[in-house]
């Protein structure tokens, strides 16, 4: 039985006995009013009054003479002082307060007062006046009867009262006491049920103690109980097994001197003293706490120990426990060997995987450099179709060199692309518009349906990886159907941040057996599949891990011979804003191969304003190939064959642009930009990594160095005009052009924050579409955002940087805001393509004193491009 039932019923055996106490005193109370017979009084005295009217009429009539007269008087006194009684007493009350009663009493003390005037008169008076008298006391007689026969009534009324207030107090009274008498016997049979519990727990208890007894003796685990002088009282059979004394031996002894180890003993007694003294204790009551213990050998051993205190009101007791866990940190050592072990394989491997990509990449630069180069010469018709077999069997391999690298990467959870904001339905459109050649040539019929809401179909997320997503479903889906139709379908459910992407195909379908393991790696299936398609098996494999990574999830929904449907669910929030999500942290993506309608391209213009080039290669083959490109381009190119002729080129003469590989003997790349820079040998040049490293650690690393941006090997013509395109100044004294594939996209506010992120945004959203170097970046700029926009964005970030510079020339040291200022304006000035002013502007950024640093430099960078920008406002004075 709980407490809180033992506690109402005390409470209520309480209120029980409260109530029939009180009652009780009442009945006494009511009682001792009814022996005071105040009400007999009452009855006596309106009985008296009327005798005593009919006294004084009888002395009235029976006076004669003046002798008889003192007999009169005395009889109207007595008559008098019960009237008095009547209508001045407390007991008359109640007679009183009836409103007849008070008339008949008001009547009779008139005439009471008229003959006082008689009896208080001399003798002779009264004797004439006595037969008047006699007549006031006739009529008076009356009232008298009146008056004591209500007197009567209220005596009867009032007993009557009294009876019954004092029966029901004798009912409340007995209703009590039987309550508390139920109570009572309520609370006997509840005494007897806790007796009979208290029995059985009893019982238990001691069965528990017994079962307690023997887990502390069986316990694997050592129990200590120390008093609070830091004696041992009591210890189990593990204690005396782990530590190796007996019981005999450790009972009534010193526990810091039996098992604390020499180093460890000033810190217990100081924790000890500090606990006693009131203080935090830092082992005990802390849980398990892992520290070392001594055995009788003097052997030094880990163990985990938990101490918990007991208090009582006579003593402390500390009841320890502890464990060897020796074995515990010999198997975690191992562990953690085996998994360094298995870490160290598995970067390994992807060493591997990146150093033999590297050297297949190299040759197939050669390769399908060779073949472009081919592709430009007069060649039969036999001869153009070698060349594209081996374009066909060169681009095949490079993809299957890069699903096998990019599976590693995506093993080691390389994340290397940040969110941003782009229009989902522009993205889904242009992947359908690539790809519709394809599903012609399989007679199929490829469509779109998107319903995103409200948005437009502008969302926040990672692009590139949803793009590679894309391609890899739509091409299995094309792939695997002929004279039928594939569908895209993009949906938002609801009003959720979650976008549905399914991919339906009327194919050859998966079996249902198959379902389960078709994203895993290496995978090909034995049916239509395998028999009509090519690759490693690993296109599904990546696609699940990049839409894992992504926060998704993918599934598969298959019939032989009917079809499949691939859903991807995705977070993909909508924006209503546009622009970049952390465009000051997003690294530019990397330059690999120009898109497919680039590569194509054989013929292209040469530029009107030739640019003077060096390109450093060790590769013999590819320093020829990228020469041979550069020439067609109508660049004047000079090689240099390593890291250590490239710096002296530099020395010596000054380029546009410098081409650095990366992997070279003695000087590598990385060495060779870093002499360059730092001996100051090709100012205001922009120096491009050309290399055949696709991890994206290595080409943070190289952007790392200096360098301006990397393009991944094989190169094409294409790719190489491109990069052109941004990275050389057009005038030669004025600032670089940047990325002509970063372009901006509308925005909503004319901020110089918004002008590096709309562009950087419009850079990933447009990559496929971008041209080759054709117009300045500014013009780029123009054509993505609209002409009015454009002018908005350009204004405002002229009026930011003139009065950034306004400030600076105004302070005396730099502050916090003005170096955060600094980077928000070099973002945008590296997307707008001004790299000398972003690299004064980040010199500002990051210099170690506070003192103002000389701003000619930057005036002078700011001048020239505010000059750019003037020129691409007419009628605006750019600063």
């Amino acid at each position: 039985m709980s407490r809180s039932v033992l506690i109402t019923v005390g409470l209520v055996l309480a209120l029980l006995a409260v109530q029939s106490v009180r009652l009780g005193r009442e009945v006494l109370v009511r009682l001792e009013v009814l022996s005071t017979a105040a009400t007999d009084s009452l009855q006596w005295t309106l009985s008296q009054a009327e005798i005593e009217q009919l006294k004084l009429e009888n002395a009235v009539l029976s006076a004669r003479d003046a002798q008889d007269l003192s007999q009169v008087r005395r009889e109207f006194d007595i008559l008098y002082s019960r009237v008095a009684t009547i209508r001045e007493s407390r007991t008359f009350k109640s007679v009183r307060e009836a409103p007849e009663n008070a008339q008949i009493l008001q009547r009779v003390m008139a005439r009471i007062d008229t003959l006082i005037t008689y009896i208080d008169g001399p003798d002779e008076a009264l004797l004439f006046g006595l037969p008047q008298v006699s007549k006031i006391l006739r009529k008076n007689r009356d009232d008298l009867r009146v008056l004591a026969l209500a007197g009567l009534a209220e005596h009867a009324r009032i007993t009557e009262e009294k009876r019954l207030n004092l029966f029901a107090i004798l009912s409340r009274l007995a209703w009590v006491v039987l309550a508390l008498c139920v109570a009572l016997a309520l609370t006997a049979l509840m005494m007897g049920r806790l007796y009979q519990r208290g029995k059985r727990l009893a019982e238990r208890t001691r069965f528990a103690v017994a079962r307690m007894r023997a887990m502390i003796t069986s316990s694997l685990d050592a129990i200590l109980v120390v008093g609070d002088d830091g004696r041992i009282q009591e210890v189990n059979g593990a204690a005396e097994t782990i530590f190796g004394y007996s019981r005999g031996e450790a009972t009534g002894a010193d526990m810091a001197q039996l098992i604390v180890p020499d180093h460890l003993r000033d810190a217990h007694e100081q924790g000890m003293q500090a606990y006693r003294a009131g203080g935090t204790a830092k082992v005990i009551g802390q849980g398990r706490v892992q520290l070392e213990a001594k055995r009788k050998s003097g052997e030094i051993f880990p163990v985990e120990l938990s101490i918990t205190a007991s208090q009582s009101a006579e003593e402390t007791v500390f009841v320890s426990y502890l464990r060897d866990i020796s074995d515990r940190i010999a198997a975690e050592e191992e562990l953690t060997r085996t998994r360094d072990e298995a870490l160290a394989g598995e970067r390994a491997k992807a060493d591997l995987l990146t150093v033999m990509s590297h050297e297949m990449r190299t040759p197939l630069t050669g390769v399908l450099g060779a073949v472009e180069l081919l592709e430009g010469t007069a060649l039969s018709p036999d001869q153009h179709d070698y060349v594209s077999a081996i374009r066909t069997s060169g681009d095949r391999l490079m993809a299957h060199v890069n699903d096998v690298l990019q599976l590693s990467q995506l093993e080691t959870s390389v994340d290397y692309e940040h969110q941003r904001i782009f229009n989902l339905s522009d993205l889904v459109q242009e992947l359908i518009d690539a790809h519709q050649s394809t599903a012609r040539r399989g007679r199929n019929d490829l469509s779109l349906h998107c319903s995103l809401g409200a948005s437009g179909g502008d969302v926040l997320g990672r692009p590139v990886a949803l793009k590679k997503v894309l391609v890899n479903l739509i091409e299995n889906a094309l792939q695997f159907t002929t004279d039928g139709a594939v569908s895209v379908d993009v949906q938002r459910l609801g009003q959720s941040d979650t976008v549905e992407i399914s991919i339906a195909d009327t194919g050859a379908g998966i079996a249902e057996r198959d379902l389960d393991r078709i994203f895993e790696d290496f995978i090909r299936l034995d049916a239509s599949y395998a028999r009509s398609s090519e690759g490693t098996g690993l296109g599904l494999a990546i696609t699940r891990r990049i839409v894992v990574a992504l926060g998704g999830d993918i599934s598969c929904e298959s019939e032989l011979g009917e079809g499949s449907l691939f859903t991807i669910s995705l977070p993909l929030p909508a924006s209503h804003t546009g622009g970049v999500i952390d465009a000051a942290h997003a690294d530019p993506a990397p330059v690999s191969q120009a898109p497919a309608a680039l590569q194509n391209t054989s013929n292209i213009q040469a530029r009107d304003d030739a640019a003077r080039i060096l390109v450093v290669e060790d590769n013999e083959i590819n320093r020829l190939l990228v020469e041979r490109m550069l020439t067609n381009l109508g660049h004047q190119v000079v090689l240099a064959s390593g890291g250590a002729e490239g710096v002296a080129a530099a020395r010596a003469e000054r380029f546009d642009l410098i081409f650095m590989d990366i992997s070279m003997p003695e000087v590598d790349g990385i060495e060779a930009t870093r002499q360059i820079r730092e001996q100051g040998l090709a100012e205001g040049t922009q120096i491009v990594a050309l290399t055949a490293h696709v991890a994206p650690r290595d080409h943070a690393r190289i952007r790392d160095a200096g360098l301006a941006e990397v393009v991944t090997k094989p190169v094409s013509k294409s790719t190489l005009a491109e990069v052109i395109s941004r990275r050389v100044r057009r005038d030669r004294s004025g600032c670089n052009a940047p990325a002509a594939g970063h372009q901006p996209e509308s925005g909503s506010a004319p901020t110089a924050a918004i002008v590096q992120e709309q562009a950087i945004a419009a850079a990933h959203g447009q990559a496929e579409a971008a041209s080759s170097g054709q117009g300045s970046d500014i013009t780029q700029f123009f054509q993505a955002l609209g002409a009015e926009r454009g002018a908005q964005f350009l204004g405002a970030y002229c009026e930011e940087v003139d009065q950034f510079l306004s400030d600076l020339r105004a302070a005396q040291t730099l502050n916090p805001d003005q170096r955060q200022e600094a980077h928000r304006l070099a973002g945008s000035a590296a997307v707008l393509g001004f790299t000398e002013l972003r690299e004064a502007l980040l010199t500002i950024e990051h210099i170690e004193t506070e003192e103002m640093p000389d701003l000619m430099t930057l005036a002078c960078e700011w001048e020239q491009a505010s000059r750019e920008i003037s020129a691409a406002l007419p009628g605006k004075a750019a600063g």
